[in-house]
């Protein structure tokens, strides 16, 4: 049995390791801060008409309702809406086009039927297919964005953009609690 040459001598390049690796990062943050952006602009709309205190939201839940909306839905809906359907359509269907497209229509339908009634804010259907088209079209959008760029993860750069969006209307919500609307 023969060692390979180097295996037990240190070379000077050797320490420090190598630097020619470049780790990728976990979320494409150009991408999901412009989709966040571009969130506000079209969510505005609709969202700061229905932003004041909901009656059926007493104050002493609002810690539950802000932890659920900034932390759990953010992941949770994007793991059931975008991430699942996405990847199922994709080991069924070859064609991505045709993929992509699907994907966005059943987001879509899961988005605005998951915030119609359920939610103490969105009570009507007009609100939830606002709420429901608006997110599709910005978190798919950052979805595609970072998938097609290969760089991040597609999955936590849509959450993080989701986090940011839902941490925005949690805080306009807290004011108008505070300032007493």
């Amino acid at each position: 049995m023969t060692t390979p040459p180097g295996l037990y001598t240190a070379s000077a390049s050797s320490f420090p390791p190598s630097t020619d690796i470049v780790q990728e990062p976990l979320v494409n943050w150009r991408i999901c801060l412009l989709c966040y952006a571009v969130l506000l602009v079209l969510g505005a709309g609709g969202n700061t008409l229905h932003l004041v205190p909901p009656a059926n939201l007493p104050q002493a839940e609002f810690p539950q309702f802000v932890i659920a909306a900034t932390l759990v839905a953010p992941v949770l809906e994007i793991f059931l809406f975008f991430y699942l359907p996405y990847h199922v359509l994709k080991k069924l269907i070859s064609s991505p086009r045709i993929v992509w497209g699907l994907s966005f229509l059943t987001t879509a339908f899961l988005f605005v039927i998951c915030h119609h009634g359920g939610s103490h804010l969105y009570k009507n259907w007009l609100m939830a297919s606002h709420v429901g088209l608006t997110g599709t079209l910005c978190f798919m959008g950052c979805f595609y964005l970072t998938t097609q760029s290969g760089r991040g993860s597609p999955f936590w750069s849509t959450a993080l953009c989701h986090l940011f969006y839902n941490s925005t209307l949690a805080f306009v919500i807290y004011l108008s609690f505070w300032l007493g609307n």
